[in-house]
Formats: structure tokens, sequence, C-alpha cells
């Protein structure tokens, strides 16, 4: 008999797949530096965002993933 899968599995899932995207497009704003930055560009919010993001989303993944009852 299985269980019923949780949203917060699909929401872990989001969150990843968000993740990976974002820390992506910050690794790509670190090897294409804009001409003109933000402000802020020194900090490099798209990669702790999206790291955070992705930590957060394999947790909930993992903690969630769907189990077989016996």
């Amino acid at each position: 008999m299985r269980e019923a899968m949780s949203i917060w599995f699909f929401a872990g899932v989001l969150f990843l797949i968000y993740g990976v995207i974002i820390t992506a497009e910050g690794f790509w704003e670190l090897a294409h530096p804009p001409l003109h930055p933000p402000v802020l560009f020194n900090l490099h919010a798209s990669l702790w965002w999206g790291g955070m993001m992705a930590i957060a989303g394999l947790v909930y993944t993992i903690h969630f993933w769907p189990r077989v009852r016996k």
C-alpha cells in the first residue's frame, strides 16, 4: 500500500530545480560581469540565494520522498 504523496515533496523538487538554475546563473554572472554592475553586485546574491534554495530543496525532497508502506 502506497502512502499519499506530500505536497512538500513537490515543493522540495521545485526549490531544488530553481536553486540549481539560480546558482548556474550566478556563476554565469561571475564569469561574465555586467558592464555597469548594480551597487551590491560584489555580494553575489544569486550564488548565495540559489545555493540556499538548492540545499533546502534537497533536504525537503529527501525528507518527504514517497515511501512504500508494508
